[in-house]
């Protein structure tokens, strides 16, 4: 069961609550448990993070050391990518992947925050609307939440670009953690809708984490039939040694 209306607006005033509460009190970082008052990390520990450096603009793969541009991968030249570029604030590694992996399935969607926080720095396109990348219907109702559409609600408010629902999950597909490039795009093959409010709007789409691009490559595909124009895409992490397309 999705939520309604009132009960996000009551669930986002509740959270607003705690958070202001949390500031008043002394906070465990969450990676060493070392004082941080408000903040979700301590300082050495954000700066420890694998934040993302020189990267391909069209689908964040790091460039490789001495780059001194940004210039699209060998890949994205030969077969460009369905969005116009991908900014991602992390590479998925330790110890940003536990942060992840702590809100994606221990509920933890506070974390949203510091995701959206760091993607808001970040932001490098003109954009109409934002459009989370939606979860099925069976994994919604277990995980209670969608944390791609939490850190883009959040985003959303950081940097200004409405966050629209463009976007229905219309085929349920198994969990992709295990699947190699060619199965998830299988699997992912006609699996979004886009409805027609979509038509004209520059749209950026938002997820937690880039693998593959399956699950993009499907979202933005169904975007662009509905006639929107994908902009981009903003992704918490990319994992490292994988292409995208």
């Amino acid at each position: 069961m999705t939520m309604s209306n009132f009960q996000r607006a009551l669930f986002d005033s509740l959270h607003r609550a705690v958070r202001s509460a949390q500031a008043a009190l002394p906070q465990a970082c969450a990676l060493c448990a070392a004082p941080c008052a408000g903040a979700l990390v301590c300082s050495p520990c954000r700066r420890a993070l694998p934040w993302m450096g020189a990267a391909c603009p069209c689908c964040a793969s790091p460039s490789p050391p001495g780059t001194a541009t940004t210039a699209p991968c060998g890949r994205c030249l030969a077969q460009p990518p369905p969005w116009a570029r991908v900014t991602a604030a992390f590479a998925y590694a330790y110890p940003l992947d536990r942060l992840v992996v702590a809100m994606k399935y221990r509920g933890l969607v506070a974390y949203a925050d510091f995701f959206a926080e760091a993607l808001a720095a970040r932001v490098n396109v003109n954009a109409d609307a934002l459009v989370a990348v939606p979860l099925t219907r069976t994994r919604q109702r277990e995980r209670g939440f969608n944390q791609a559409d939490e850190i883009a609600r959040r985003l959303s408010r950081a940097c200004g670009i409405p966050l629209h629902h463009h976007l229905t999950r219309v085929q349920e597909s198994p969990a992709q953690a295990a699947s190699g490039r060619r199965e998830r795009m299988r699997n992912m093959r006609n699996a979004f809708l886009a409805n027609a409010a979509a038509r004209g709007k520059r749209i950026a789409i938002v997820d937690d984490v880039l693998t593959t691009g399956a699950t993009l490559s499907a979202a933005a595909h169904a975007l662009r039939h509905a006639g929107a124009q994908v902009v981009g895409a903003f992704v918490v992490a990319r994992t490292l040694g994988t292409a995208s397309q």
